[in-house]
């Protein structure tokens, strides 16, 4: 995996790899399954023609997106809906920023911190080598931006929220073991990580779903109207997994399909 990751390092600071995606996309045995059954599973509707397309374009935004973050190519940023996150960190409520793996989310904590001037924490899985780990921490985080292993998450979580008043930011589209977790609608029917709704309800935080993505060449973080919890856990989970749904439906090529997101039989 190390090897791996310095062709890619290495082919994104000479601004290549973007330029190689179709290279990665016909090698790749292993992920590619993958990304065309999620497709087929969200985009029924679809030619498979249409989906290979959407395939290759998967391919060529992620690789853009990490050679952007190595090279730090952010000269233009549009944020949409910025009274949203105003209004509630005015609030002086806990705040969960809810997003998924679509766009470029690695960046939307650093611009956060900067334009809103609040502190952020990021609930995120370790990598097992400790020179990626060590790349990624410092793509990932500064002084302002405290990252949580999601493995060791539940006490650091509440400091976060409750006494040092973070702005917490969760990804919470994967799949999730948890039997216990509630089946919702999300492109079919699917367990979905309940994570944020019993945090809501346990904190009476606001969650705002927020998301980064390029367009006409410049990125965008778009905040959309939160909620505080109500309702069934289900209910409000409901509400979360739509909106991610939405959001990758407009953009379906920059989400991150390679995850084997409907493996369990429900």
């Amino acid at each position: 995996m190390y090897f791996l990751f310095r062709i890619f390092y290495f082919l994104a600071r000479m601004n290549l790899l973007s330029r190689s995606y179709l290279i990665f996309y016909y090698l790749d045995f292993f992920r590619k399954p993958i990304v065309l059954k999620n497709l087929e599973i969200a985009f029924p509707e679809k030619s498979k023609k249409e989906r290979i397309e959407i395939a290759k374009k998967t391919y060529k935004n992620f690789l853009t997106f990490f050679e952007d973050n190595v090279n730090e190519n952010f000269s233009n940023i549009e944020i949409v809906n910025r009274k949203i996150l105003e209004e509630a960190i005015k609030s002086n409520k806990p705040i969960i920023l809810l997003t998924a793996h679509f766009g470029n989310w690695e960046l939307s904590p650093k611009v956060i911190t900067k334009e809103f001037n609040v502190q952020m924490a990021v609930v995120m899985r370790e990598f097992q080598n400790e020179k990626i780990r060590e790349f990624f921490k410092k793509i990932r985080s500064n002084e302002n931006i405290k990252l949580i292993n999601k493995r060791r998450s539940g006490k650091e979580i509440m400091k976060a929220l409750l006494r040092e008043k973070r702005v917490l930011g969760i990804l919470i589209d994967q799949h999730t073991r948890n039997e216990s977790a509630p089946v919702v609608n999300f492109f079919k029917p699917t367990r979905f990580n309940p994570a944020v709704s019993k945090l809501a309800k346990a904190t009476k935080a606001i969650v705002i779903p927020g998301f980064s993505y390029k367009t006409d060449n410049r990125y965008v973080i778009e905040f959309h109207p939160y909620r505080t919890f109500e309702g069934s856990i289900e209910e409000f989970t409901q509400w979360q997994a739509d909106e991610i749904s939405e959001m990758i439906k407009k953009y379906p090529d920059q989400y991150y399909w390679f995850h084997n997101r409907w493996k369990e039989r429900t």
